[in-house]
């Protein structure tokens, strides 16, 4: 909140109207998705935050395949009731899955001593530790389905006697996301063709084999896919936004 005061002074004071000067604060007041939330639900105290990742700056036929470290989530021993995410555009709008497809997003946790020693790790599973590990997201179908994990169960997480020595619990997003908008065979992007990309080579600078259609190999992160002919198209921020509910661990 203070930052958005800030934000307003400046703005009072260059030669912004002040119509202009509300409709930007209300845009930010709008957005700002900082605040933890707490209310009361079957006798728990739920706390709720909504996060946005990193911004994935997208033009047409753009590929996004990038894994962020540490991103924002819920600290402490507590255990997650949902998680709930959408991709929204830069004033927060929902992106349909026909202009931005998320092939892939996963949310998981890992443990840091630094950057360059990291121990991936799934959340509690079903039995038996990692057996039927559990993580969030998958592919675009997890748009828009629930996640709520009935009383009396929970995901814990931040277990002080889980984290190894000297490390400390992160969490991380992996996001392969393709931008269909003007293209000019949508499908065959989102399937990874390789004659719409072309390319030969993988990631690596491995050649691709001629019998490899499509797939991963074929739009990693960078490339682009074919445009039609004529299509004219800026570039535009997008994010994952994500809704994490929890309580503490007791």
């Amino acid at each position: 909140m203070i930052l958005l005061l800030e934000k307003w002074q400046k703005l009072l004071s260059s030669s912004v109207t002040g119509n202009m000067v509300l409709v930007l604060v209300l845009s930010m007041l709008a957005f700002d998705v900082s605040c933890t939330q707490a209310f009361l639900e079957n006798g728990n105290r739920i706390k709720s935050r909504t996060f946005l990742s990193p911004e994935f700056i997208m033009g047409p036929g753009s590929v996004e395949s990038k894994t962020y470290y540490d991103i924002d989530f819920p600290r402490g021993h507590i255990a997650l009731k949902s998680f709930n995410a959408e991709v929204v555009d830069q004033a927060g709008n929902p992106v349909p899955l026909f202009e931005t497809y998320f092939h892939h997003w996963l949310v998981g946790k890992y443990y840091e001593h630094r950057p360059s020693d990291r121990n991936f790790t799934r959340n509690s599973g079903l039995c038996q530790g990692q057996i039927l590990g559990q993580y969030f997201g998958l592919g675009s179908e997890t748009r828009k389905t629930a996640t709520d994990i009935p009383d009396p169960f929970g995901i814990e997480i931040g277990n002080p006697a889980e984290i190894p020595e000297g490390y400390q619990e992160k969490w991380y997003l992996d996001v392969h996301a393709i931008e269909t908008r003007g293209v000019e065979d949508r499908l065959g992007c989102i399937e990874c063709r390789c004659d719409l990309y072309n390319v030969t080579n993988d990631e690596d600078g491995n050649p691709i084999k001629p019998d490899y259609k499509g797939g991963l190999q074929c739009c990693y992160g960078e490339t682009r896919c074919k445009l039609s002919r004529g299509f004219q198209g800026g570039k535009r921020s997008i994010f994952l936004r994500y809704t994490v509910k929890w309580i503490d661990w007791e």
